[in-house]
């Protein structure tokens, strides 16, 4: 196993007309501005300086919305794809100028990627086979022996068909694998014999079947319907600790990433957001994006103005104010005055006892059973409604046209300044 180091990584797509020159992977530290890649203003540039350790045995998730470059970073860890400038080191070797296939890595695709004319024990073995060199001469008497025994058996059943001691290798640890994933039944079918469900366990297992350096996982659920999805993401993180190969894993959806990963890498139009554990980015996220990214239902965002009382500061609102502990006031003091943004997490706003605190009118809510989630509008002084959401409990009795008094919990509060968007700290 092997930790993963990525170097300023770049990745720019030259467009019709432009050109792109590629620094040289093997010397990244030798490019200058004389040396550096020519790129057309026109040219989509995906990855901006991309810096990101995954350690020795991690499980790593890129999370981020559809296009912010998380597949492209994948498939340049992969060498599917050329860097426009960078270096990626496993290990402590760089493989930014290796071929595919000497990096060591196994990748398991979105669409599964099965060879369609071979049984399920050939997917298997198919890597482990072509990884085996090749001679033009046998270089024994016993591989001359060997293979002779192989070609003249070949036509006979497959119970009387003789294996050389690499095929018995290889039959072990597909057998092995084969028993993890619990396939054993599938071995003898073709991949139009199976469900989507198993045909996502046979890619896996010829992923793990190679015992690779690094998995590389691009949405591999995203074909799967909720309950699989939710059954299969449990098995790949059960395989994962069982095999501790370390792990980069791509999704778009944040509930795989709060659920799955050791740390999750928070990505947006190219660039980095914020690298944590789950529970870091939601209760300490570092800018709007992260904050609005993670968590489901997402958190809401509220205009509000920082004044100066005796006792410290308050957020003012039109249809609410709100006093900030004294633990605010040395990360607020120089936004006297000024506008900030309020966020607050549907699950942390709390009804009120009285009606004297702030309304919220119900247009719409959404019963799941264990829980509510209701939409509502707070008043303003402008014609523009104030949207925001709420988890209540299930028994809570609504309609729509109700008022609902909430209240929010100072110590659940978050702020961000509505230039940068980065994150206000008390």
């Amino acid at each position: 196993m092997a930790n993963v180091l990525l170097k300023n990584i770049t990745k720019v797509f030259p467009q019709a007309g432009s050109t792109q020159k590629v620094s040289d992977p093997k010397h990244p530290a030798q490019t200058d501005k004389a040396d550096s890649p020519n790129v057309s203003t026109a040219d989509a540039s995906v990855l901006k300086n991309i810096n990101l350790t995954i350690t020795d045995g991690e499980f790593m998730v890129l999370v981020g919305p559809s296009g912010c470059g998380k597949s492209t970073l994948l498939r340049l860890i992969s060498g599917l794809e050329t860097l426009t400038s960078g270096d990626i080191q496993i290990g402590d070797r760089s493989i930014s100028h290796l071929p595919p296939k000497q990096r060591d890595i196994a990748m398991v695709f979105q669409s599964y990627a099965l060879y369609p004319h071979l049984t399920v024990y050939d997917n298997l073995a198919f890597g482990l086979r072509r990884a085996q060199p090749t001679t033009a001469q046998p270089t024994s008497k016993s591989d001359w022996f060997e293979r002779t025994l192989v070609g003249l058996t070949r036509s006979l059943p497959a119970r009387l068909q003789y294996q050389s001691s690499t095929e018995k290798a290889i039959a072990q640890r597909v057998s092995t694998v084969a028993t993890m994933l619990q396939i054993e039944p599938l071995l003898n079918r073709l991949p139009k014999q199976l469900s989507g469900g198993q045909k996502q366990r046979v890619a896996l297992g010829r992923a793990m079947a190679r015992n690779p350096q690094v998995f590389l996982m691009d949405e591999p659920l995203s074909n799967l319907d909720a309950k699989l999805r939710t059954e299969t993401r449990a098995q790949i993180v059960s395989l994962q600790r069982q095999l501790g190969t370390t792990t980069i894993y791509v999704t778009h959806d944040q509930i795989e990433a709060m659920t799955m990963g050791d740390r999750i890498a928070v990505m947006n139009q190219g660039i980095l957001q914020q690298v944590a554990p789950p529970l870091e980015l939601y209760r300490h996220p570092a800018n709007r994006f992260v904050a609005a990214f993670i968590g489901s239902p997402p958190m809401n965002f509220l205009p509000v103005t920082v004044k100066p009382v005796e006792s410290g500061f308050q957020l003012v609102h039109p249809a609410f104010s709100l006093a900030l502990p004294s633990s605010w006031q040395s990360a607020i003091a120089s936004h006297s005055n000024q506008p900030l943004t309020l966020g607050i997490r549907p699950e942390h706003i709390r009804l009120a006892p009285s009606s004297s605190n702030c309304p919220a009118t119900i247009t719409q809510f959404e019963a799941l059973g264990s829980e509510t989630f209701v939409k509502a509008t707070l008043p303003t002084t402008t014609d523009k409604d104030t949207h925001i959401q709420i988890r209540i409990p299930a028994e809570h009795p609504i309609a729509i046209g109700d008022t609902l008094p909430i209240t929010f919990p100072p110590e659940k509060l978050h702020l961000f300044d509505p230039n940068t968007e980065a994150s206000l700290s008390p």
